[in-house]
């Protein structure tokens, strides 16, 4: 067990004369209490008198609830921290309903802020009343406007006979000598709050300070090239004195527990080799924890109850899904998968409740048909209270009834600290019930809402056992006598830190009074005395600061000039240990780029249509992962139609407008208000074609966007076509099937265009930019019309991409007639030597060489990891999986 972290000897004199010992905190009182049991343990008593030792707040609560047993003070309801909090937010937008003088878009934070300066007031005993103060508050707008909300606060807690923690305080002053006075010893304080003096003054026979004085302090400044450098050498410094003496206490102050933290505790549990079997084994202890809706447990109820809303996002779902906390049985199923791989191809990120109960009933994926979840989300759906507004406390039993249908805390059992968290959230839906002192009947997006803000101003704290190592935070270290103490993040730009007043109270009030956080003088005094507290009670300080935070220039704090500067080298960032084996380790080199090859039976299985051989022309292995392995990244969210989608809605348009212009006779013959109507209702049909969820996710105004946007598009490729000679569509969007190597391969051709002398055009419509030399080369880019042409008994006459890209629509392609402006007839000359090929006939001999061949490799397995060229990779998305970007030769260290 470590070494006492309070001398408790200081204070017998104090305890023998019966002094109340008051803290300036939690921790501080429960240290010297568990010093006060020890010492009596240590004598071997089984009984004993509790040492009264209380936190000062506690202690004037204690008070106040004395004088109202006592009928001193009139009985009141105390509001809780998120009590006031909301009946704060309920009067600012009631406040801003009435006004149009401002917008707030946060106003839980005006809400806190408001609080915070109430608070301040009473604290700082300001009479408002004073018309001289009050005046000076209608001066700023930001002021003027929180009397506005004082009034209207002040009013609903008057209504309710409630009140605040601080109006607690501020009534004991009005019965001052009527309580038994009682002498107190304020231990280790370095300021108290002008209304807490006054309630000692009246209410304390006695008041004595007291703080611990140490010997010759050791003072040591650290400078470190950045901040992993500094937690760094602060992990290694506490492991190497823990080593050396396992019962010396050790405290480490971080100046950015909520930035730090994370990174501090992996550097630990690498010094002290508590990452794998050993992790329970760290005697660090964290004195400030996670939030509570941060906790896995309570973070996947909260996504849970999220599902009872009318909308709810694609991160959520997965969410659900993963958790180990609720009864899915098939949520890691390869149904699961293809659910999640569709609600990721819509591309919306956000989508209905009614949706996603739809897609989980009937997701499919062979003779397996819908998931577990769209059970409960129907069932969840026929929950009618949930439609309808309730009080808090009904709130709270609908909820868990919600997550008990989800089987919510799941059945795999619970650890320690998960079970110390559902208590600690059994609490707090407790807790909630008393919202409706404050709150009415609310909906359930409210009620969900309210009950989130209290979890993430929960902390969930974890019961542990004692530890050597303590990490805390600047305040929580105060008053505690460590025998090493370091402190980071001493930066001249943090310590003191930046003044940052209240907008709600006048800066000349601030200021005259040194309210907190006010001025730059203030900051100063309070960071000065924090540094003298720690000073005064440890007997070794260790400080460290970076030299650059973010790229920029840092220099040490002003309150290090008393410490002695110690050259310091940055740690490694990489474990000595690693270094070491990575050096005499022996690379190992396995090339594995052969699949097995594609069985008979299994050839009838396999689906990709033209895109199987663009992927086995692109990268071999793209083609082996998508098409054998079924591996297919997930889509990307986008709060308009993607490339793909827009580029599917012009093909369905231009597939309406050729059916009514079938030939170069019927485009002729369109006048402009002719025209206009045909290209209108081609663009009409496209839209409505459209999935019916796309369309309502999108909205009616996106839609006439997207319609004006096709209408100019498509005039615009109509006078395109006008150039070309006479031509009739005979085919659009014609199904055909070509045989590779015994594959099957099913294609989808566009347009075929029959000319007058019998021959055929095979058009592929591409709303992107296009070129010829995607066709050429042993291993052509994009083989889709190449494909197409195959597929054909003749020789098609030329193949074409149809490129309708706005301001830029031509034809771009090849052929053996001349068929339309940018179809290139000379083969010679437009394929500038890539391949051996000298006219038309034998570039098509050519392509079906190259495109069976590669039918071919990809039957016989080739699989190798081999883009053709750095684009190649651009939107595959298999990088994860290939490791194309992965260093070729080994680091030398």
């Amino acid at each position: 067990m470590a070494r006492g972290l309070y001398d408790i000897s200081q204070l017998e004199q104090l305890i023998s004369e019966g002094f109340v010992l008051l803290t300036p905190n939690y921790r501080l009182a429960r240290r010297i209490k568990a010093e006060w049991d020890a010492e009596h343990m240590a004598t071997g008593e089984r009984v004993w008198e509790p040492l009264a030792v209380q936190p000062l707040e506690e202690w004037l609560r204690g008070q106040w609830e004395l004088a109202v047993n006592l009928d001193l003070l009139q009985p009141m309801m105390p509001l809780d921290l998120n009590q006031t909090l909301e009946l704060w937010r309920q009067v600012i937008c009631e406040q801003g309903e009435q006004s149009s003088d401002y917008q707030l878009l946060r106003p839980d934070v005006a809400a806190q802020f408001s609080n915070h300066a109430r608070d301040a007031l009473l604290r700082w005993q300001v009479d408002l009343n004073q018309w001289d103060l009050r005046q000076s508050f209608t001066l700023d707008e930001d002021c003027s406007t929180f009397l506005q909300w004082l009034a209207l606060f002040e009013r609903r807690l008057s209504m309710k006979g409630q009140c605040t923690s601080v109006d607690c305080l501020a009534q004991l002053m009005s019965i001052a000598g009527q309580l038994p006075l009682t002498r107190v010893a304020l231990i280790e304080f370095e300021e108290i709050g002008p209304l807490e003096q006054s309630i000692l003054d009246a209410l304390a026979a006695s008041a004595k300070k007291f703080s611990s004085a140490s010997d010759q302090v050791d003072r040591v400044a650290h400078s470190f090239s950045d901040k992993r450098a500094e937690l760094g050498a602060v992990a290694i410094w506490a492991a190497s004195l823990h080593r050396r003496d396992s019962k010396a206490t050790i405290g480490i102050v971080l100046g950015d527990m909520a930035g730090d933290r994370i990174a501090l505790e992996y550097l630990l549990r690498r010094e002290f080799d508590c990452l794998g079997n050993n992790y329970t084994s760290l005697p660090v202890n964290f004195s400030t924890g996670i939030t509570l809706g941060q906790a896995p447990l309570v973070r996947d109820a909260l996504s849970t109850l999220a599902l009872g809303l009318n909308q709810t996002t694609v991160q959520v779902v997965i969410d659900v899904l993963r958790s180990r906390f609720l009864v899915l049985p098939d949520a890691q199923s390869a149904l699961a998968q293809c659910f999640v791989t569709s609600l990721y191809k819509e591309g919306s990120e956000r989508l209905s409740i009614g949706d996603l109960r739809y897609a989980a009933s009937n997701v499919c994926l062979g003779e397996k048909r819908g998931l577990v979840l769209a059970r409960y989300l129907r069932a969840l759906f026929e929950m009618r209270d949930l439609r309808s507004a309730a009080l808090p406390s009904q709130w709270a039993e609908h909820f868990k009834k919600v997550l008990s249908l989800f089987g919510w805390p799941g059945n795999q059992g619970l650890d320690s600290l998960e079970y110390q968290q559902l208590e600690l959230w059994q609490r707090t839906l407790e807790e909630f019930k008393g919202f409706d002192a404050v709150c009415k009947a609310m909906h359930y997006a409210e009620a969900l809402q309210l009950l989130r803000d209290c979890c993430f101003r929960q902390i969930s704290q974890p019961q542990t056992e004692d530890s050597p190592i303590q990490v805390l935070g600047p305040l929580e270290a105060a008053g505690l006598a460590f025998e090493h103490l370091w402190l980071t993040g001493m930066q001249g730009a943090s310590w003191p830190a930046a003044p940052n007043p209240n907008p709600f109270i006048p800066i000349f009030l601030q200021t005259k009074l040194g309210m907190p956080n006010a001025t730059a003088e203030r900051q100063w005094a309070f960071s000065e005395a924090l540094m003298t507290g720690y000073v005064r009670t440890c007997q070794s300080v260790h400080a460290s600061y970076c030299r650059q935070i973010d790229g920029v220039p840092e220099v040490p704090s002003p309150l290090l000039s008393n410490f002695a500067v110690q050259a310091t080298l940055d740690p490694s960032c990489v474990s000595e240990d690693w270094i070491s084996d990575c050096k005499s380790g022996v690379l190992i080199t396995l090339r594995d780029q052969k699949a097995p090859s594609v069985k008979l039976d299994a050839q009838a299985e396999i689906r990709g249509g033209s895109g199987l051989i663009e992927d086995q022309s692109q990268c071999p292995f793209r083609a082996f992962a998508r098409h054998r392995l079924k591996v297919d990244p997930l889509g990307d969210f986008s709060v308009a139609l993607s490339a793909s989608q827009r580029g599917s809605l012009l093909h369905d348009a231009l597939y309406a407008l050729w059916g009514e212009i079938d030939d170069y006779g019927a485009l002729q013959a369109l006048d402009p208000p002719l025209e206009k109507q045909v290209v209108a209702r081609a663009v009409q049909t496209a839209v409505d074609a459209a999935p019916a969820v796309q369309r309502r996710r999108m909205g009616h105004a996106y839609w006439q966007l997207e319609s004006r946007r096709l209408i100019l598009l498509l005039h615009e490729w109509l006078k395109v076509e006008r150039q070309r000679s006479t031509f009739a569509v005979v085919q659009r969007e014609q199904d055909v099937t070509l045989v590779l190597a015994q594959l099957k391969i099913n294609l989808r051709v566009d347009r075929i265009d029959h000319l007058p002398d019998g021959s055929r055009v095979i058009i592929d419509y591409k709303s992107g930019k296009s070129k010829v030399r995607d066709w050429l080369g042993a291993r052509p880019a994009k083989p889709q019309l190449l494909l197409y042409s195959l597929a054909e008994h003749d020789t098609a006459a030329a193949l074409a991409f149809a490129q309708v890209l706005r301001r830029d629509c031509r034809y771009v392609g090849l052929g053996g007639v001349d068929v339309a402006n940018g179809i290139e007839t000379d083969i010679p000359r437009a394929i500038k030597g890539q391949v051996d090929a000298q006219d038309w006939a034998s570039l098509n001999t050519l392509w079906q060489e190259n495109l069976e061949r590669l039918a071919n490799d990809f039957v016989s397995g080739a699989a190798q990891v081999d883009p053709i060229s750095p684009s190649s990779c651009n939107w595959c998305g298999l990088q994860p999986l290939c490791r194309v970007n992965a260093l070729k030769k080994r680091v030398e260290l």
